[in-house]
């Protein structure tokens, strides 16, 4: 796979901004790195531009670089680090024949609305599947009927019901067994799979490093069962994995044993077919 390292906030001193990079910078540090590209964050918080999306222009700025690097790669793009939003830009690739499976504790299927404007990652699933014709306007639109979510819990019922019109297939973290994930996934009918997962996913007590821990999640090895379900029989054209931010860069290494474990589920699936 081609490693796509979302870096550090240049020139941004907040707290979160400099978690996420702290986190990205922890996990890169044990990737091949003849393998790795670190797309840098550009300067400042962004603006919404009037959009529904809460700094829009960084947002949109990352996801062209990510976008960029993943069109030249010769192999699988997996995207490490940043938020929830930051998979947008390797999604650039997928056909029609590629289900998009979100892992996850949240839905990321927050209503856009420009009064409110809301963070990318709250809404990245809604950016992927339902959103205006004006943003990202490179990326494909992904049809709802081709979009698992496993693993989510204390969602509003507003987001499932929204999930629902879509055709979004998801499961709560009880209901998303290995089993029911893999099924799932073939009921769209795809041959490939692009595989994104939030490590908000996890129990907080797998991964201290969470900006938005959500009680009740998987444990690890739940977490690599469920990679595996998804990409059973099929062609993994890309990942991501995102939203590590340890309180403290020391305090990082932790928390890697658990997540290398899920870097090295999704590696090894892109090489299984």
């Amino acid at each position: 796979m081609r490693f796509i390292v979302v870096g550090q906030w240049q020139g941004s001193a907040s707290s979160r901004a400099m978690r996420l990079g702290d986190g990205a910078a922890a996990i890169a540090a044990d990737l091949p790195r003849a393998s790795t590209t670190v797309v840098d964050v550009p300067p400042g918080a962004g603006d919404r531009l009037e959009t529904a999306v809460a700094r829009y222009t960084s947002v949109r700025s990352i996801a062209e670089r990510v976008a960029e690097e993943s069109s030249v790669a010769t192999e699988p793009p997996f995207v490490v680090g940043g938020d929830g939003a930051a998979f947008l830009g390797a999604t650039v690739g997928l056909g029609p024949d590629t289900a998009f499976v979100r892992l996850a504790g949240s839905s990321g299927y927050r209503p856009l609305n420009r009064a409110q404007p809301v963070a990318a990652e709250a809404a990245a699933l809604r950016l992927l599947v339902d959103r205006p014709d004006d943003l990202f306007p490179d990326l494909p639109v992904v049809p709802g009927d081709r979009v698992v979510v496993g693993g989510i819990r204390g969602v509003e019922d507003s987001e499932l019901r929204a999930l629902d019109r879509a055709g979004v297939r998801h499961l709560d973290v009880d209901e998303a067994t290995p089993d029911a994930l893999d099924a799932a996934v073939a009921a769209t009918g795809a041959a490939s799979v692009f595989v994104h997962v939030d490590l908000d996913v996890l129990d907080p007590s797998e991964v201290d490093g969470l900006l938005e821990p959500v009680p009740f999640g998987l444990d690890g090895a739940g977490l690599v069962e469920r990679i595996q379900a998804a990409t059973r029989g099929r062609q993994l054209v890309g990942a991501a994995l995102t939203g590590f931010a340890p309180v403290d860069p020391d305090r990082a290494v932790d928390d890697l044993g658990v997540i290398l474990r899920a870097v090295g589920a999704l590696t090894s699936a892109a090489r299984t077919v």
